[in-house]
């Protein structure tokens, strides 16, 4: 056992888009709170590689808001007792938010050739398959995201100062694929990443986006189009629907 895994959450999400005054990590999908399904997730798979002897040591970062801070370490307190959290308070952006847990992440030491993989507290119906591709990727390739090609066709557009949106191009939807979470890489690689995020004071929604400006080599694993991100309220009865279909399969 030479390896080791660490997950940093974002979980700072409210219900502002959902309408509600429930945050929605913490609203109901058939019978658990989104973040609870999606550390029931990431520990088991954490837990899984220890089992098989692939890693040594893993844990989670969750990059929260203070009004979720003590919601979410009691949650985590009474659901995975056993397993080993760092809590830290989020940023304004998502940028700052991963970048905090990155600082987090470095009181466990960890070796420039742990795998951290980041991944969206709202992005409950990831599956174990999409986790080891991943985690498969990044220690084939140092960096690695879980990815879906576009089922849509796509116009780069303009936008007029009087709001009409002019068609610049159509690109070609064979070349683009959507990207997901997780997102993976190595310790060091991560480090670098964020350190040079906020040396340059950047926002991006997406991890792997700041490799990229730093030249760094991206490449991406199958996911899965069931594995959407929680934003409204039409988003929780999709997920219900699609926890039932995962369930009745299993029968």
């Amino acid at each position: 056992m030479c390896d080791e895994c660490y997950f940093i959450v974002p979980a700072a999400g409210s219900g502002t888009r959902m309408g509600s005054t429930v945050p929605k990590l913490l609203m109901d999908i058939e019978g658990l709170p989104v973040i609870s399904r999606t550390l029931d997730s990431l520990t088991g798979f954490c837990k899984e590689l220890y089992a098989e002897h692939v890693i040594g040591r893993y844990g989670v970062v969750l990059s929260t808001s203070s009004e979720l801070l003590d919601k979410l370490g009691r949650l985590c307190r009474e659901r995975y007792d056993d397993f080993p959290f760092i809590f830290t308070l989020g940023g304004s952006t998502r940028t700052e938010s991963v970048g905090r847990g990155v600082e987090a992440l470095a009181e466990r030491n960890p070796s420039d050739s742990a795998i951290v993989m980041v991944h969206d507290g709202a992005r409950c119906l990831v599956t174990g398959e999409e986790l080891q591709s991943v985690f498969d990727g990044v220690k084939k390739d140092g960096i690695c995201a879980g990815a879906v090609p576009v089922k849509s066709t796509l116009k780069e557009v303009s936008i007029a100062s009087d709001g009409t949106i002019n068609v610049l191009r159509t690109p070609d939807r064979s070349t683009l694929y959507e990207i997901m979470t997780p997102q993976g890489f190595t310790y060091e690689k991560i480090k670098a990443c964020y350190d040079y995020a906020a040396l340059n004071s950047l926002s991006v929604t997406d991890d792997t986006a700041i490799a990229e400006m730093m030249g760094y080599p991206v490449t991406l694993a199958s996911g899965k189009y069931s594995n959407i991100k929680i934003t409204t309220a039409e988003d929780i009865a999709i997920a219900s629907q699609i926890l039932l279909r995962r369930n009745q399969s299993e029968d």
